[in-house]
C-alpha cells in the first residue's frame, strides 16, 4: 500500500495517461478478512459512478458526462479510486471525435489494468434515484462495540422476506483513515434478522480501516454465518468523494437488480 497514490501529493496530469491506473489485489483483500477468494457461493459486481469526466471535441470545446462502469466481484483485481480520478484528470484536454471513441479509449485502458472484461458507458443524466425500504436508522440501542464483531448478529424464530437499509454507516479508508460515508441495503429471505444487534453491528464499523470492497463482503459473510438466511443480498452505496461514488453489491444468487442511486447521493 506505500506505493499507492492514495495518501499522497500529487500534481493533476495534463496528458492521457493510463499507466496512473492501479489496481488492487482482491486476494490480498479477502485474506484481511479471512474470505475464500474462489468462493462459489458468491456473486456480484463493483459498481463505479464517476460524475466529473470531461474530454475536449474535435473542435476543441469541453463536453462533460457521466461514466458508469462495473465489473465482477472475482476479478483477480479492482481499482483503486485515487488512481481513477487521477486518470480522469489526464483526459481533460484530449481531443475526441465522439463519445463512442472516449468510451471506448477509457474501456480499454480499465480493462488492461484490472486484467478483466468491464461494462461501461458514458451518459448525459444521472440514474434513478432508489428510496430506502424500512430503515433501521433510529432504532433504540446501547452503544456500538469499538470494532465490528458478528457475534452480535441473531435470528428470531420469524420466517421473513424483507428489505433493510441503513444510512448511518461510516468506515474508514485503510490508507488515509478518511471517512467513506453509505448506505447499507440488506435483502434476504429466511430467519428473521434482529434489527437492533444489526444496527449496533454496522454502527461498529465506525473506525474500522478497509476498502468499500471489503467492509460489504465482511458484512455479506457475517450475516451468512452468524443468520439462517436462505438467501442474501448486500448492497452500499457510498457518497461520492472527488467526484466518484462506487456501489459495490454481494450476493448469493446471480440474479440481481440494476445498481441505482440512493437519495443521499
Amino acid at each position: 500500500m506505500s506505493k499507492l497514490l492514495l495518501g499522497k501529493d500529487s500534481g493533476y496530469p495534463t496528458i492521457h495517461d493510463p499507466s496512473i491506473l492501479e489496481g488492487m489485489s482482491r486476494l490480498d483483500s479477502r485474506k484481511r478478512i479471512g474470505i475464500d477468494e474462489n468462493s462459489s457461493r458468491l456473486y456480484g459486481i463493483d459498481s463505479w459512478t464517476c460524475y466529473e469526466l470531461s474530454w475536449l471535441n474535435k473542435n476543441g470545446v469541453p463536453n462533460n458526462g457521466i461514466l458508469y462502469f462495473s465489473y465482477d466481484c472475482h476479478s483477480k483485481l479492482f481499482i483503486e479510486s485515487k488512481s481513477l480520478k487521477m486518470y480522469l484528470f489526464s483526459l481533460n484536454n484530449e481531443i475526441f471525435e465522439s463519445k463512442e471513441k472516449i468510451e471506448c479509449t477509457i474501456k480499454s485502458d480499465l480493462e488492461s489494468a484490472l486484467k478483466t472484461e468491464l461494462s461501461l458507458e458514458i451518459l448525459d443524466k444521472p440514474r434513478e434515484i432508489i428510496t430506502q425500504e424500512n430503515s433501521i436508522d433510529s432504532l433504540d440501542i446501547e452503544r456500538p462495540s469499538p470494532k465490528p464483531n458478528s457475534l452480535i448478529l441473531t435470528s428470531t424464530d420469524k420466517e421473513v422476506d424483507e428489505d433493510i437499509s441503513c444510512s448511518l454507516f461510516r468506515s474508514l479508508c485503510p490508507v488515509t483513515a478518511q471517512p467513506d460515508w453509505a448506505t447499507i441495503f440488506i435483502s434476504y429471505k429466511g430467519k428473521e434478522i434482529d434489527h437492533k444487534n444489526l444496527l449496533s453491528y454496522l454502527l461498529s464499523y465506525r473506525n474500522h480501516q478497509g476498502f468499500h470492497e471489503e467492509c460489504l463482503e465482511k458484512i455479506f459473510f457475517d450475516l451468512k454465518r452468524r443468520c439462517l438466511l436462505d438467501s442474501l443480498l448486500v448492497r452500499a452505496n457510498y457518497l461520492r468523494r472527488g467526484g466518484i461514488e462506487i456501489n459495490p453489491v454481494r450476493t448469493d444468487h446471480k440474479n440481481y437488480e440494476q445498481i441505482l442511486r440512493d437519495q443521499r447521493q
